[in-house]
């Protein structure tokens, strides 16, 4: 039991010991101007401190794909307990990942494992780098690819400050970066072929990289257009530059094989993170021995850290796949996403409410002020986001717990109870919505 059942003495006595009252930025709700404070998660449900039981749909950011306290993660967690919390050490369990992963990962020949997605990313990069003896790497608008400084731009930029639609400015997304970086990043608007295509003719010896979220979740949910990722593979191939999926988000979500299985478009290297650890924190860097072969202690590219694949998180991650690989899992959640979103749509229609709602997978993205097709960043930005808090206070106080964030989402323990609460306080939120911003 908590020591606490006030949420807002809770956050004052947070903002006294950590920076802003919160372990990470992400973690501040802006639509309820603090932290939601949670002491239990089960299932599909998340308990405040004062023990109100709300349907997640946040889910970790979608990292918690099995729910909270699935019974095989935990299973998992407590072998790793029993076999004496082993840090820092090989075992054979990591090299059992490790092959799982080339059997169901298209360009997974080899695997290295990281402790976050920031983390696997700068790694990725680097090895990119030294594969190819470049050092410019193109990415687009409007994709999240970490925190660290090689990366940390352009994923939402304010629109004063991005330049031209087709000529975006490279944004850093943090104080502290160092100016030169930004002469190594070339943004490009996502969806638009012609300006990749004038990218890599105008800088095709440079580029060390293009990286890409195959679906950009963290735009919402931007799915690529035809034929956009067959571009970004064959310019490549070209040039002689590395193709970099960012499936921290994609891995696991739609396909067993993630954006790889369900675009049919194989990168050199891939980063996978989130549901891969079920909520244990692990990530991968998966990829083709030609350039994995450039890592230490075979090549000359460092990764290395004392907790990588801990065995905490290395156990949790085979028995995820272990059922995210059940033949039922992925038919069971297509089915979950088909009532969730044909009841999602009709509700909206029903609300009079201007949003327009794209989705793959069990994660979505919600626009609202908008109605036509979201297809990259610069669209994306022309929501609304005061109707945006409006709504996400709205779905808290009715019991379904969304985060103020680009995306939204539930795992493959939602069951459709679980998904009807859930449309339940999407209703009345939505007529919050309509009520306080009308057209």
């Amino acid at each position: 039991m908590s020591a606490y059942s006030d949420p807002e003495a809770l956050y004052t006595h947070a903002r006294q010991v950590l920076p802003g009252g919160v372990s990470a930025t992400a973690r501040m709700n802006a639509a309820i101007g603090r932290p939601f404070y949670i002491r239990r998660g089960d299932g599909a449900y998340v308990e405040d401190l004062q023990g109100n039981r709300y349907v997640d749909m946040c889910i970790s950011h979608g990292a918690s794909l099995l729910g909270h306290n699935h019974p095989a993660i935990v299973g998992a967690v407590q072998q790793a307990l029993d076999l004496g919390i082993i840090c820092s050490y090989e075992t054979e369990h990591q090299i059992d990942l490790a092959a799982r992963l080339t059997e169901i990962i298209p360009c997974a020949e080899q695997v290295r494992f990281a402790g976050s997605g920031t983390e696997a990313m700068m790694h990725a990069l680097r090895l990119a780098r030294t594969a190819t003896g470049r050092e410019l790497l193109i990415k687009f608008e409007g994709h999240f690819h970490g925190y660290a400084d090689v990366l940390n731009y352009s994923w939402a930029p304010p629109l004063e400050a991005a330049g031209l639609p087709a000529h975006p400015r490279t944004y850093p997304e943090s104080a502290g970066m160092p100016a030169a970086l930004t002469e190594t990043i070339l943004v490009v608007p996502f969806n638009d072929p012609p300006a990749l295509e004038a990218a890599f003719a105008a800088h095709g010896e440079q580029i060390a990289a293009l990286v890409l979220e195959p679906v950009n979740y963290d735009s919402g949910c931007i799915l690529p257009e035809p034929g956009f990722l067959v571009l970004c593979r064959s310019l490549c191939d070209r040039y002689g530059a590395v193709l970099l999926f960012d499936e921290v988000l994609t891995a696991f979500r739609m396909h067993l094989a993630g954006g790889q299985g369900w675009s049919g478009i194989t990168p050199d290297l891939a980063v996978l993170g989130k549901a891969l650890g079920a909520g244990l924190p692990i990530s991968a860097l998966v990829g083709r021995c030609t350039v994995m072969r450039h890592l230490r202690p075979e090549g000359t590219s460092e990764l290395s850290g004392t907790y990588l694949a801990h065995l905490t998180a290395v156990l949790a991650a085979q028995a995820a796949i272990d059922t995210y690989a059940q033949p039922s899992f992925y038919p069971r959640l297509a089915e979950q996403c088909e009532f969730f979103y044909s009841n999602f749509e009709r509700v909206i229609a029903e609300s009079g409410v201007r949003l327009r709602l794209q989705y793959i997978g069990p994660r979505f993205g919600l626009y609202f002020g908008l109605e036509e097709p979201v297809t990259n960043y610069r669209s994306a930005a022309r929501q609304n986001r005061a109707m945006l808090a409006t709504f996400v206070a709205g779905c808290i106080r009715r019991g379904a717990y969304f985060h103020l964030a680009a995306h939204h989402g539930f795992s493959g323990v939602h069951d459709r109870a679980a998904l009807a609460l859930a449309l339940e306080a999407i209703e009345g939120a939505l007529e919050d919505v309509r009520l306080a911003h009308p057209a």
